[in-house]
């Protein structure tokens, strides 16, 4: 594994997940959220968002990858190019109690994968956005990288206790 995606909803644990298997496999880490807001959740344009990252894979030949950013030209670039990708499929309620963990755990702070003021908290356009996923991005995400599954290391997890036997058996 030597170049990862990871997909899935808000609150699964994506930024974790590419954190830790960044350290134990020694891969460089990005976090697409770290690239795309910029200070005070003013998002960069996707010409500026899609130069950066073609750049990124282009310089980088190991690294990990979180986040979705489906409706970017690079989201392709980034299935064609790994060789391992994940998708976090833990269900609605989980990732709505991940948000809010993390929103407890981050109240009135900037996370350290954030930009300057982007303070970390919960609105109902954000609650709406994570009830929803399962619903429509979900599907989305499987039926996008089911065309990978003869060609790459695709690995669906479906609760956390999978996620870790796997991550203690690497």
């Amino acid at each position: 594994m030597k170049r990862i995606v990871i997909l899935g909803s808000s609150g699964t644990g994506k930024t974790t997940l590419g954190r830790r298997l960044g350290e134990k496999l020694g891969l460089n880490t990005l976090h697409l959220d770290s690239v795309y807001w910029e200070k005070d959740w003013n998002n960069i344009d996707k010409i500026r968002f899609n130069t950066y990252m073609k750049q990124y894979l282009t310089k980088h030949r190991k690294w990990v990858i979180d986040g979705n950013y489906t409706n970017n030209k690079h989201f392709k670039y980034r299935l064609d190019l790994a060789d391992t990708i994940i998708l976090l499929d833990f269900g609605r309620q989980v990732s709505l109690h991940g948000i809010h963990e993390r929103a407890d755990d981050y109240k009135h702070q900037v996370r350290s994968d954030m930009a300057e003021g982007c303070v970390e908290g919960i609105d109902q356009v954000f609650l709406q956005y994570v009830a929803g996923f399962h619903k429509v991005r979900t599907k989305y995400l499987k039926a996008i990288i089911k065309q990978y599954e003869h060609k790459k290391n695709v690995l669906i997890f479906k609760n956390r206790k999978e996620l870790y036997d796997w991550y203690n058996s690497l």
